[in-house]
């Protein structure tokens, strides 16, 4: 079937239709309304609406934390699932904007965060060397060699 990832068995799914432990542990889902973890595994898996989960924003809010995976009494690697997930959604280019932007940046510039003026000045008064630049051709080797190299980069 598409969309189950090599060396799973999709009748492990079938033990898993009403615990639900998994989305009451995510810290994510208790914040972020609608946020469901088992929802969207087993409606990719089981309930073949891989279309409509690749198409959801919302599985890009998983921090891929595991604490889905290590809760499930049926050792189901919900966390893993997601992750793949994620990564068809990614080949589809089915990333939300905030995310292309941070990856343009981190090829730009080889970090997920700016160093600022501020930032260089605390280190300094705590006595702590400054920041090595990363090595954004290393980077973008890497992001090459991942398939994401050539999200667009408009420059933010």
């Amino acid at each position: 079937m598409p969309g189950v990832p090599d060396g799973f068995d999709k009748k492990e799914l079938y033990k898993c239709l009403q615990c639900a432990i998994c989305t009451g542990s995510c810290p994510v889902s208790r914040v972020i309304e609608g946020f469901n973890p088992r929802e969207m595994v087993l409606n990719y898996i089981l309930n073949n609406e891989q279309d409509e989960v690749l198409e959801n924003e919302m599985i890009w809010y998983c921090t891929a934390c595991q604490i889905c995976s290590e809760r499930c009494p049926h050792e189901i690697d919900i966390s893993g699932l997601i992750i793949h997930i994620m990564n068809h959604a990614a080949e589809r280019r089915n990333i939300p904007e905030p995310l292309q932007k941070q990856v343009a940046r981190i090829a730009r510039t080889g970090r997920a965060i700016a160093s600022t003026p501020r930032s260089k000045r605390i280190r300094e008064e705590m006595g702590l060397k400054p920041l090595k630049e990363p090595d954004a051709g290393e980077i973008r080797k890497i992001l090459s060699a991942t398939g994401i190299a050539d999200i667009p980069d408009n420059g933010k």
